[in-house]
């Protein structure tokens, strides 16, 4: 009984949003994670606060429920908060765990996202792909796999300015 009224709570907008987020989450995950898309697509602005609660409860579950809702990666990679560097890494994992569709269609709504200059923020993510990678790897120069190549020059390709020589020359030494 208390799952619906908190469910009602979170709908209707009331206060304390988050707090009925993470108690719902508690007893339901997927109910909470899809009333937080629900809050995010009634305007209200709780997009890190979310992303925050639903890490610390399940990193896990929250990287597949996010993998997994379209609407979500629209509203989040498409509002002024994206600049994160949680929602950056978040978006670094996704390519380098090769989940490369979503990784993909993130990328596509950053490219669209007027809140943001899209060459220096593509810029940003593959600088933050490559320290990743090669922090994790132990390596000093990293070696992405053709499909998370083919994925960065798609983007490459589509930005103006000094960054594309660049990002393309960089990608292109790659092993």
């Amino acid at each position: 009984m208390r799952k619906y009224e908190l469910i009602s709570k979170i709908a209707d907008g009331e206060e304390g949003v988050l707090q009925n987020l993470r108690e719902l989450a508690e007893t339901d995950f997927q109910a909470s994670f899809e009333m937080w898309e629900y809050a995010l697509s009634r305007g209200q602005d709780i997009v890190l606060q979310g992303f925050d609660l639903f890490q610390s409860i399940s990193e896990t579950k929250t990287r597949t429920m996010f993998c997994e809702s379209t609407p979500l990666q629209k509203l989040i990679y498409s509002s002024a908060s994206v600049q994160d560097p949680k929602l950056l890494d978040y978006l670094v994992n996704l390519i380098l765990l090769n989940k490369l569709e979503p990784a993909g269609e993130c990328l596509a709504r950053l490219r669209t996202n007027t809140n943001i200059d899209f060459n220096d923020f593509l810029r940003t993510i593959i600088d933050m792909a490559f320290k990743t990678y090669c922090k994790r790897n132990d390596v000093r120069v990293p070696s992405f796999n053709k499909k998370q190549k083919t994925l960065f020059v798609e983007y490459i390709t589509k930005i103006r300015g000094p960054n594309k020589a660049l990002l393309l020359q960089r990608i292109r030494e790659l092993h």
